[in-house]
């Protein structure tokens, strides 16, 4: 036995002023369930269990529930992961006829009740579609099956990294949020700063669906919604104000003509802002939907973007909109 004041120094912690733990020798724990949360909703939302072009579309919009803890448990310099989360996801769907309008449209919930390491290797998840008919029932055997396969995945994925981190001593940087302007979900909100100069945002599309359903959807609550993976309230009415991005984008309508053969395009003009910009200051948006061999060219212009928020507003068009609804319709950037 050591004599009194002769003790391992990896012990003498409260003779320390700044109390610390010396080479991580004793216990300790930090919380990763917040960078937990933010990383699963980034795999998860936008998961896909059918995605054709002809035929529908049927995907994970919203991490709804994530409860539970996340740790790294610490003691005698040696680190391991503990996590127990219970996770609600919403999904829902889309079936189209031939002519590409859609014939059918479901929603529902997946629920995970137990995410954590006894359980991983058989993860047991429920599938359920708020409308239980039958013709909403191909959507929702698509989630049960393909959707419920990825999702797996996507949560190997997270379980994978975690790990690797955690293993790596990388804890720390896990608990550090990233910067507001590097944050995926927040690309699109830019900052208040007033800017006199302005540019022009130009930005052109190919869909698979004809020009009417591309125009339905850009007016289309739940279809924004479903491709944002977030709130948004839209008008189809001229002098109707619309919002997206859980109000980051705020506008109204300015002109809005419905497809027509004769034609062969539909407009839609939206006096447009994101809401941090200056009080009064807006852009014009005009987006051309044109049928091109029963597909739709979509192009894009949007006067008055405040000169140092060019780049950040064409990356949200494109990231946060377009590559989404591609996804979901099908199509490609016209180059």
């Amino acid at each position: 036995m050591a004599k009194f004041g002769e003790g391992d120094q990896r012990w003498i912690v409260k003779e320390r002023e700044d109390g610390k733990n010396c080479n991580n020798w004793h216990w300790s724990e930090v919380s990763l369930t917040d960078w937990s949360k933010e990383r699963l909703t980034e795999l998860l939302v936008g998961v896909t269990a059918l995605d054709d072009s002809s035929k529908g579309f049927c995907k994970v919009t919203e991490l709804d529930k994530c409860t539970g803890d996340v740790t790294v448990q610490s003691r005698k310099q040696k680190k391991f992961p503990l996590y127990e989360l219970e996770i609600r996801l919403k999904w829902e769907g889309q079936l189209w006829d031939s002519s590409g309008k859609v014939k059918t449209e479901a929603k529902g919930k997946i629920t995970i009740p137990d995410l954590s390491e006894e359980t991983f290797d058989d993860l047991e998840m429920t599938v359920t579609c708020d409308d239980e008919s039958s013709e909403k029932a191909p959507l929702k055997e698509a989630m049960r099956t393909t959707g419920v396969a990825r999702i797996r995945e996507a949560c190997a994925s997270w379980v994978a990294e975690l790990k690797k981190n955690v293993y790596a001593g990388d804890a720390a940087a896990m608990v550090a949020k990233k910067p507001a302007s590097e944050r995926v979900n927040n690309q699109y909100v830019v900052s208040g700063a007033e800017s006199k100069r302005t540019s022009d945002v130009k930005i052109s599309y190919t869909f698979n669906p004809p020009p009417h359903v591309l125009y339905d959807t850009l007016l289309d609550t739940d279809r924004i919604r479903g491709a944002t993976a977030s709130d948004a309230s839209m008008s189809k009415e001229v002098g109707g104000k619309f919002v997206m991005f859980s109000g980051s984008v705020e506008g109204e309508n300015l002109s809005l003509v419905p497809y027509s053969e004769e034609k062969g395009e539909a407009v839609i003009v939206w006096k447009w802002r994101f809401n941090t910009w200056q009080p009064g200051q807006h852009s014009k948006v005009t987006i051309t939907l044109t049928n091109k061999d029963g597909q739709t060219k979509l192009d894009l212009v949007q006067t008055g973007v405040p000169e140092d928020e060019k780049e950040r507003t064409e990356k949200g068009w494109n990231g946060l909109l377009f590559d989404r609804l591609k996804a979901m319709l099908g199509g490609s950037v016209a180059r």
